[in-house]
């Protein structure tokens, strides 16, 4: 967070050289978003404060954080600006611009009520905005409002987690308005910063986190991951997470010669509406899989994590006998999904790029993997997002995977920097090249 007049923020001539060196390449994204609260009447004099909140990459470790699994993540140089203003009452106004194809940028506008009863209108766009509105001010109380502008350069519903960083960013705004952070609950709730990332996601899903009560959500089932990943990745690492409780496993420098780039498949990987049944079958299935290995062994599992902590080495062969037993292949499925993406293709990719071992090979075996199993068990993929990882393959990629919560979405791919396959990538696949921040 830096704090800034919002006239200088407006000014695309001398803001560079006031920025941090990590913000210089948004004064587009900034000026714009500094305008948007001038129209709203906001004076050029007012104190603005202004916050980066970044994309994020699933590297390996699809739909494994909600089952308490592990996930390998990064956060790259796309992503939110967000100007804040200050109001004096308890109303929260927000002002984005949406970028639309071939066409001008299109301004949205919503206003809440930071109140326990916010109303929140499930099938708009504010339905994150509102939530977090309502949730925080059911846990820490009465709170002051702000004038917000969000300007974005990441893609739409791409699967680089837009939804979960407006959670994020509505948090980060409301917490420097209103102190949040030497709030008493906040003190006594939050003695690590993973616990405050597993939070945000108890935002989102509407679980309870503690003493701090839950309450409707968003009315996806998912974890803390995407929140996790968008709040504590650093410049060119990647970093290894358990859940449920969060937890950082290890971190794993990414090797200087590769570099990440995403494709958009053009279908949106939206998780409301229709799509949101989709999306909470995956999540359905790891916790009947859970239940269906409780019940019939009596071991007290509350997730797949669980499970496979109980039966040690031999957890796959023996919750996979088990699941198979009872006549739930389809669970059996879901199940050697979460095991082969938790416990051997995240710890597997750490390992393969490590400094002291990367091992190219192993690292495409293990990405191609993750993407096989998704496919098999998650069922989440589409034609565009099958292809296109194969597609980069073929054309020389180390590895390439679709990511995110599926039905459309991105895929990333990872080159070397100073192979030829980067250029004949980027002309035949359109991609955007991105840097791990």
């Amino acid at each position: 967070m830096v704090g800034y007049t919002l006239g200088k923020l407006k000014n695309r001539e001398t803001l560079p050289g006031q920025l941090p060196d990590y913000l210089r390449e948004k004064v587009t994204l900034i000026s714009k978003a500094a305008l948007q609260l001038e129209e709203l009447g906001i004076k050029p004099n007012r104190r603005c404060r202004l916050f980066w909140i970044p994309g994020r990459i699933e590297v390996v470790g699809k739909h494994t954080d909600y089952a308490g699994g592990r996930s390998c993540v990064c956060a790259v140089n796309r992503g939110f600006c967000v100007l804040s203003v200050d109001r004096g009452d308890d109303e929260l106004r927000v002002v984005s611009l949406k970028s639309k194809a071939d066409q001008d940028e299109e301004v949205l506008q919503c206003s809440v009520r930071l109140s326990p009863d916010t109303e929140v209108a499930s099938n708009h766009w504010s339905l994150y905005i509102a939530t977090a509105a309502r949730r925080l001010s059911q846990n820490f109380g009465h709170l002051l409002g702000c004038d917000v502008a969000i300007s974005c350069d990441l893609p739409p519903a791409s699967g680089m987690s837009t939804s979960s960083a407006l959670i994020c960013a509505m948090y980060m705004v409301l917490d420097v308005r209103n102190g949040l952070q030497k709030h008493p609950k906040f003190v006594a709730t939050f003695k690590k910063e993973e616990e405050l990332y597993e939070y945000l996601g108890c935002i989102e899903n509407g679980q309870s986190c503690g003493e701090l009560t839950g309450d409707q959500g968003v009315g996806t089932f998912g974890g803390s991951e995407d929140h996790t990943a968008i709040m504590s990745s650093e410049e060119g690492k990647l970093k290894v997470f358990s859940y449920k409780p969060t937890r950082l496993e290890s971190i794993a420098p990414f090797p200087d010669h590769l570099t990440f780039v995403v494709a958009s498949s053009g279908v949106l990987a939206e998780k409301t509406g229709d799509k949101m049944n989709n999306y909470n079958d995956a999540a359905n299935l790891a916790a009947l899989a859970a239940k269906t290995f409780q019940a019939s062994t009596g071991n007290q599992c509350p997730d797949l994590a669980s499970c496979v902590r109980s039966c040690g080495e031999a957890a796959c062969e023996t919750i996979s006998a088990v699941l198979r037993a009872k006549g739930t292949e389809h669970l059996d499925v879901r199940f050697r999904q979460f095991y082969i993406e938790s416990e051997v293709c995240v710890p597997g990719v750490a390992k393969a790029v490590s400094a002291n071992s990367f091992d190219e090979r192993e690292l495409g075996r293990l990405v191609e993997l993750s993407q096989e199993q998704g496919d098999a068990g998650l069922q989440n993929l589409v034609p565009e997002t099958r292809w296109l990882p194969a597609e980069a393959r073929c054309l020389g990629a180390v590895a390439a995977s679709a990511f995110g919560a599926g039905f459309g979405g991105s895929v990333f791919v990872e080159i070397l920097r100073c192979f030829v396959v980067c250029k004949t990538l980027k002309r035949a696949l359109s991609l955007h090249t991105v840097r791990l921040l």
